[in-house]
This record gives structure tokens, sequence and C-alpha cells, in this order.
């Protein structure tokens, strides 16, 4: 059953959020009101005064069984539309009802807006004249009760259409609205010794939380550990999704961004739970993108000197690298990830319908670490990457889901054969030896970690060119994809010696000599640890330009 009917007062926004709802999910839009006056040949305001109401909600409980024809659709249903208990209980059982609230003085404000830019007074009858928003206000109050047996209510008072359509597009996922049957559920399993890390990777899989885990023992507590940009769409809806399923659900909010991967962070977590009197037995769930999942994860590997972890990643960067692997930790002012413990998640739920709700540019950076996996380990997916670049950009579920699939089974199939980073896995920090050095010299203000990684493979194809290991066509292949993904190739003005001296901190740095990855030919990748500081000050000079 994948419809939204929206209901709402006139001028609560059902309109102009079920097109911003619809645009996101890639289905159809219907507007009821539309339907009819196209029926009928005459505005809807019209059809009420020439057949009165009784009649009228007839023919708008009718249009609304048609709108419902088909799946896939986003109805923005008339103001009265729920006054019919049919019609309640059609939208009830056929899809996700959501009452987009707003208070009658900010509904009536926007309807006179669209009356002014209309000219129309005649497609509201029922609130126009001198006294109209005290009318508004005597319809409101006969239909609060009935708005209010919606499965979801939406505040539209103060956020943008942005921000309400996306929280939309949350609580249908949470409800098990976006859950599709036409496509398969994927799982990679990662075995190292007795220890099991599974990711389960399904569109719609969120829904599924609460039988996971039920399913993996868990006690009824549980400890969510998120950031302010992700809370704002899921915290209400995972929460409800819990309460639902009888658990009961803590949840720790912190800032968004790279600044709260702190020691100072992680110890309010750690007091946090402290004061909780959380169990050894009951698990942390990472439920944001790679600050978090990084952060919580070294709560988890540290708390009780471990307790159990779910990474629940919600950008495509964490679903494909970050929350992978076992990697926790948290960054020190004089470098990126030097404080941290390889901890592996039990549980991975990596639901690639979170990403509908993504902003454009934290989205695009996650397209680093895919090309990444191309350029060292699978030339099949750089190809792939290179033929569907509309589709990528447009968030195809489809397409979307294999990809990810296949990038946590690379990632998986390195940890398994070098856990610990000690030779293999090395591989994966193609790009990360400068990327992560102009993070730190920016703060972690200026560039998202992609981004870094973007221009930081850039300048590792530079050096391989130089050094005759990768040949020009196959570089600018890279160059080409990149630029064609929206992904930087260059930083200008950058301060080409403070950045050498970042990455001499570098993790990676064995016996003072940085390591560096550099592809080979796409698809494939080798470890050098010679490269001279003439070559990397000619490569930097490059992107600098």
């Amino acid at each position: 059953m994948q419809r939204i009917f929206l209901t709402g007062l006139s001028g609560s926004g059902k309109s102009t959020i079920g097109r911003k709802v619809s645009e996101l999910l890639q289905w159809e839009f219907i507007d009821t009101d539309a339907l009819l006056s196209e029926r009928y040949g005459m505005p809807v305001g019209q059809i009420l005064i020439e057949f009165g109401e009784p009649s009228f909600r007839q023919m708008e409980s009718e249009a609304l069984v048609l709108a419902a024809d088909n799946e896939h659709v986003v109805i923005a249903t008339g103001g009265g539309a729920i006054i019919a208990e049919a019609s309640r209980s059609f939208m009830r059982e056929n899809g996700l009802t959501v009452y987009l609230e707003t208070s009658v003085e900010i509904a009536w404000q926007r309807v006179q807006e669209q009356i002014d830019q209309s000219g129309k007074e005649a497609e509201r009858p029922l609130v126009v004249g001198t006294d109209g928003q005290q009318r508004l206000q005597s319809l409101f109050q006969r239909r609060k009760k009935w708005y209010e047996e919606a499965a979801v209510c939406i505040n539209t008072n103060d956020d943008s259409l942005e921000i309400i359509s996306k929280r939309v597009i949350a609580f249908a996922l949470s409800s098990g609205y976006l859950n599709d049957t036409s496509q398969s559920q994927e799982t990679v399993i990662l075995q190292l010794g007795k220890v099991t890390s599974k990711a389960i990777i399904e569109w719609g899989g969120l829904y599924h939380l609460p039988e996971y885990l039920k399913s993996s023992g868990f006690s009824k507590r549980v400890f969510i550990v998120t950031d302010s940009d992700v809370g704002c769409f899921y915290r209400k809806p995972i929460l409800g999704l819990l309460h639902n399923a009888g658990f009961v659900p803590h949840i720790f909010t912190l800032p968004a961004g790279e600044v709260s991967k702190s020691i100072w962070v992680w110890q309010e977590i750690l007091n946090w739970l402290v004061e909780q009197k959380t169990e050894q037995r009951e698990p942390i769930i990472a439920l944001g993108g790679g600050v978090i999942g990084d952060l919580a994860g070294f709560v988890a590997a540290t708390y009780h000197r471990g307790i159990p972890l779910i990474q629940i990643p919600t950008s495509l960067l964490a679903q494909v690298d970050s929350a992978i692997g076992g990697k926790t930790g948290i960054n020190h002012p004089l470098g990126k990830n030097l404080i941290g413990a390889f901890y592996q998640p039990g549980l991975i739920i990596v639901d690639p319908a979170f990403l509908l709700t993504l902003p454009e540019r934290v989205y695009r950076e996650g397209w680093a670490e895919i090309v990444k996996y191309g350029m060292i380990l699978d030339a099949d997916l750089f190809e792939t990457l290179e033929g569907h670049i509309s589709s990528l950009h447009a968030r195809d579920a489809s397409l979307l889901t294999k990809i990810i699939t296949r990038c946590i089974q690379l990632k998986m199939d390195v940890v398994q054969r070098d856990e610990r980073d000690g030779g293999l896995r090395n591989i994966l920090n193609y790009g990360h030896t400068f990327g992560h050095a102009l993070e730190v010299l920016t703060d972690y203000g200026s560039w998202l970690h992609g981004e870094a990684v973007a221009v930081g493979m850039e300048v590792a194809a530079q050096i391989a060119v130089a050094r005759g290991l990768l040949t020009n066509e196959n570089a600018l292949r890279q160059r080409e994809l990149l630029l064609e993904l929206h992904l930087p190739q260059s930083c200008p003005g950058i301060d080409t010696i403070s950045l050498l001296e970042k990455m001499q901190r570098d993790k990676k740095v064995r016996a003072g000599h940085m390591r560096w990855i550099l592809p080979t030919q796409i698809g494939q990748a080798e470890i050098y640890d010679d490269i001279s500081l003439p070559l990397i000050q000619d490569a930097v000079a490059k992107i600098r330009s």
C-alpha cells in the first residue's frame, strides 16, 4: 500500500507539500480538488455551490477512491474530505494518512495570499467574506477530532517546505510504506573468528528494526545516538516505531558536524549511559552518518569494555564505507581519527531509502567513496558508475541498492583478510592521506569528508601518473567521473607547507614515511612508502591552481 494521503485545513500546505513529497519519492501526485474540477469542468468551489455540500462530499469520496486507483501516489485531499467516515476508513486501510496541522491564523493568512494571487474567491466558498477567519475557525473545531485520527501529525507552522516534506517521507519510511517487495533483501556477513557482523541491505528496511532487535535477543531498552540533522526527521518516527513494538528507547542527540567527533562529546555520551544505568547487554544504536557511526561505535567499544553495537547509517558515505568494518574513533585537534578502536557492529541495517532525505551536497560526497572502490578494487563497478550518471543523481532505488550492496561486499572482503589495518586494508584509504590532512587543516569546517577524499584521489592519481604506474587516460577517466558526480578536483590557495605537515601526522605513516595508495589501473591499486617529497609537492601544486 504505497500511498500517502495528506489531510488538513485549507491553507495547511497539502498541495505544495504533496508535490514536493512526490518529487522526492518519484511518485505520482494527485490533488483531489483538481481531479474534481477536471471531472466536472468547473472550480471545486463552484461544484460545492451548485450541488450542495452533501452531494459534494459524496463526489469528493468518489474522487478519493479514483485517485488511489494506483500505488506509488501522494494524494492531497480536500479540507473536508475527512468528514465522511467512509473516506477516513478508506485512507486508513489503503495507505498512510498524514495530518498537516497548522494554526487557524496561519491557515487563514495562506488562504488570503492564495486568493489575492488568483483572484478566485469562489474556489473557497466556505471561508469567503469578512468573517472568513471565524468561519475557518468553526470548520476547524468541527473537524479537529477527525483530522487527529490520522496515523501521523506534522505541524506546518514554522518549518520550510523542504523540511516538512522530508518529515513526511521519514514517517512513511518508518511506517513501512516505502518497503518494496519487488526489491530483494540482501545480506552480507563478515565473520572474524567468533565475531559476526551482519549487514542487511533493503530499500525501506528500517521498518523491520524491531523485528531485527527481537531476533537478536536484545532487551527492551535500547540507546540511540544521533545528531540534530538526522534527529530533525527521524527522532519521532523511530521512537514511535520502537515504542509500538514494546521497546523502551532512549535517545541522545548531539550537534551535527565533525566538531562533535571529540573526546568531550564522547565523555558526554558515556556520562549519559552511566546516568541511565545502561547494562552490558543493552545495545547502542548509531543512527546517522560517519560522525555518529565512528563516535557511537567508540562509545560502544569503551563503555563496560564493550556493549552491543548496531549501525543504522543514514548517509551514502556511511552506508558504503564508515559503518562497515569496525573502525570507530574520535578526532584529536592535531589529526583525524587518531583515537579509536576496532569494534565490529553485530548488525548493520542499511536502508538506501534514507538517502531520499539527504541534502544534495551530503548525498554527493558519498560517491567519492564509491568511485574509490571502483578505482582500487572493481573495474566493473567503475564502468557501472560511468554509464549511469543520470540515475545516480536521481537516486534510483534499484541501482542504489545494487551499488551499495556491492561496496559492502568489497569492503567486507578486505576486512575479512585484514581487520586491523596491517596491510591490505590500507588500500581503502585511497585519497585519504591528502583528504584527512585537508579536513584537519581547514578545521573540519569547509570540506565534507567525501569532498576532501575526491581531491585526494586526484592528487594520488597525479602521483601515480608521474611514477609511471597509471596511464593519463585512466587518470582522466577518474577525474571526469568525479566531476560528473559534482565532486571537487581542486582546492585553490591551500597552504602546501601546512598540508604536508598534517599529512606527516597521518596514522598510516611508518618510520616517518607517508604511505600512499596509488592506482595502477582501473580496479587495482598498491601501497607505496617511497614517494619523494618533490613528487608530492608537484601533485599538490596541480590541484592548487
